[in-house]
């Protein structure tokens, strides 16, 4: 297989500006900090006897550093000028790497900035540092996402119509469960989606035995969001802050993926079968 020697960064600000380097006008020379973020491990040493006693550990804030040059000298003084201006730390940015193949992002702040002021008549360069405080792991580009109730459309080609069992049009999700096989790196925090169609008492989402449960009534048509990354732990009914409606049993921490198999499921105490559950998540990964 031929290997995939392709390199990009995109650069995307929170206003919704945009830089690429691919080689077009910028090219990228440098990259640090893609592969890991830094490893936190903390331990104390044990009162008697030899060695020491792990206390905790974590991941923490990423520093990522790009570098990159101009392929034309003739265009350097509008290049460097859209570049001092482009990298402004008033905004926040996503930083899209291609590497090997692969193309994942990264939430980050930017946390320096240098374009050296050297001769005219030579390539212009740059480097922009950044920190990934939040979230240090990168993420796919894709979001995947899945209705737990979902109606899987069956008309088929060419059309069949058996005598006795009728037509098959579609096969609703009875059980009311899917499994999702998620190959990231780490667990991934979902965005939940409730809506209901008709009346429903107390729905509840699972992910096997975990479970985050809202004690309310939902009227047709009203939609809950249930937001479960740890820093950012919120559930909304109708854009409403609802989070002291949760049962108290309720985790949200459970409901993350998992490395492997994990298998989600829904209820409700009345109308469970009038509702939609979509679940959304960006895979995390350790490096690009």
């Amino acid at each position: 297989m031929k290997l995939d020697t392709y390199v990009a960064a995109r650069f995307v600000r929170s206003d919704g500006a945009e830089l690429v380097a691919d080689g077009s006008d910028w090219l990228i020379t440098s990259i640090d900090g893609a592969d890991a973020a830094t490893y936190a491990l903390f331990s104390e040493d044990n009162g008697s006897g030899d060695g020491g006693t792990t206390t905790g550990k974590r991941v923490s804030a990423r520093d990522l550093e790009l570098g990159a040059t101009t392929l034309s000298v003739k265009n350097n003084p509008a290049l460097r000028d859209r570049v001092l201006s482009f990298f402004n730390p008033k905004h926040t940015f996503r930083v899209y790497l291609t590497y090997m193949g692969r193309t994942r992002w990264l939430a980050a702040e930017l946390a320096a900035f240098k374009a050296p002021s050297t001769k005219v008549n030579v390539p212009q360069t740059f480097s922009a540092y950044f920190k990934a405080l939040e979230n240090p792991y990168w993420q796919s580009v894709d979001d995947f996402g899945q209705d737990i109730a979902a109606i899987t459309p069956r008309w088929g080609f060419p059309y069949m119509d058996h005598p006795d069992l009728g037509v098959l049009v579609d096969v609703a999700n009875f059980a009311r469960k899917v499994t999702f096989d998620y190959d990231g790196n780490v667990a991934a925090y979902p965005i939940i989606t409730i809506t209901a169609d008709a009346p429903v008492t107390n729905p509840k989402i699972m992910n096997g035995s975990a479970f985050v449960r809202l004690i309310d009534e939902l009227a047709a048509g009203d939609t809950v969001v249930i937001t479960t990354a740890p820093q950012r732990i919120r559930i909304t009914k109708n854009g409403q802050n609802v989070l002291n409606k949760v049962d108290r049993a309720s985790n949200f921490a459970g409901l993350a993926l998992q490395p492997g198999t994990n298998v989600y499921s829904f209820a409700a105490d009345y109308g469970d079968n009038s509702l939609h559950v979509v679940i959304r998540y960006n895979k995390q990964y350790l490096g690009v």
